[in-house]
């Protein structure tokens, strides 16, 4: 008896949308992903995201946020973080005018929601602005009421920001009109004479390095940007301080984790491929079918690929037939459809053997090349029926 077994690795599995909706659901083996409680925001959210930059410091033609890693641009991976935060209502990525259609084709192409793409400036103030402006615009038969209570700006090249810290910048920026993350310095700051000789150093233990993301209340964000010079939006990078300084606004400021950091060298896009590999590693979906011999199969898988943090298991009768092989057509059409939302769907068959021995080393061997699958992610086998 031949039992099919579809392993589905996936960094967005998640319990009400599949890659094919009508086709499967996934539901948790272990660990919950239901949301700890207190974290319910009563409020309208809405992102900035800044993505305008040339990139010159990396040394490539490509801006550093439209670099793919595994298939998959920097700046997707960076959309996705917010899309996945079910109170955040809608994502302003702001581009350069020559990428507006590079933009475009990656919403369409990944099935972004909650997306809208503008023109960004010359400079990064004129990007923000431009972005802050148009989550006002009434457009759509949109209210002045319904604009977002809170915007959150965040850099596009800092991909790895979590639900946790948005909740706490949110929340402490409607209450204070503003809140922005904090990191330790790393090295110690000097000031130089200009004959390039040491003048002074600060005292690193009282400084503190201003990283993404931050937040604002609207009104106070929007009113800073109306008031502001021409040399703020010329020569500034800090939108905290234009709320100190035109709206009298003190944030609140929150240490934030060490996975804030932004890409800005090409040393550092190895170090995101690295960690966005690691983290969709832990991350899979092995899915049999629906026969007892396949039940007693995904019990002893969900054993043997312990090391993951998340395993899902479900039934898929439509590919998974006893007694005989799936139509391989019906995987790669599956996979194809997958595929687009960064799901690598691969078949593994095994062959269901009444010796004990021999059907704990197919199990094994099953396990094996799981692993294998979703540690390497390989787009070449996506679709292909392996055989274990």
């Amino acid at each position: 008896m031949e039992v099919n077994d579809i392993n589905m690795q996936s960094d967005n599995c998640e319990p009400d949308r599949a890659a094919h909706p009508g086709i499967f659901l996934c539901h948790q083996a272990g660990k919950s992903d239901h949301q700890p409680a207190g974290r319910y925001v009563d409020f309208p959210v809405s992102v900035v995201l800044p993505a305008g930059g040339s990139g010159e410091r990396t040394g490539l033609q490509t801006p550093k946020q439209f670099c793919s890693f595994l298939g998959r641009p920097l700046i997707s991976y960076t959309i996705q973080a917010f899309e996945r935060v079910s109170w955040i209502q809608s994502i302003m990525v702001v581009v350069a005018k020559e990428n507006m259609d590079l933009m475009t084709d990656i919403i369409q192409r990944f099935q972004h929601r909650k997306v809208r793409v503008v023109p960004g400036g010359s400079t990064r103030h004129r990007s923000i602005c431009n972005g802050v402006l148009a989550l006002g615009e009434e457009e759509g038969g949109r209210s002045a009421a319904e604009r977002p209570k809170v915007v959150i700006i965040h850099d596009a090249v800092r991909p790895f920001v979590e639900e946790d810290f948005l909740y706490k910048i949110a929340m402490a920026a409607k209450e204070q009109g503003a809140a922005g993350a904090i990191r330790p310095l790393v090295s110690t700051v000097i000031a130089t004479t200009s004959e390039g000789y040491l003048d002074h150093s600060l005292e690193r233990a009282k400084y503190r390095a201003s990283e993404m993301p931050q937040g604002f209340t609207y009104d106070v964000i929007c009113q800073a940007y109306q008031r502001c010079s021409e040399s703020d939006f010329e020569f500034g990078t800090e939108c905290l301080h234009l709320a100190l300084q035109y709206c009298g606004t003190n944030a609140k400021l929150i240490e934030g984790p060490p996975t804030l950091w932004k890409v800005t060298y090409k040393r550092d896009l190895a170090a995101a491929e690295s960690i966005i590999k690691e983290t969709l590693s832990r991350s899979a979906c092995i899915i049999t079918g629906g026969s007892t011999q396949a039940a007693t199969l995904a019990v002893a898988l969900q054993k043997a690929v312990s090391a993951l943090d998340m395993v899902r298991f479900s039934s898929m009768d439509e590919l998974s037939v006893s007694g005989r092989m799936a139509e391989p057509a019906a995987i790669m059409d599956l996979a194809s459809t997958a595929k687009l939302r960064n799901i690598l769907l691969y078949g593994i068959q095994l062959h269901q053997s009444k010796e004990a021995e021999r059907w704990e080393k197919s199990v094994l061997r099953v396990a094996e090349i799981a692993s294998a699958l979703i540690r390497d992610r390989s787009p070449a086998l996506v679709g292909q029926l392996l055989q274990a």
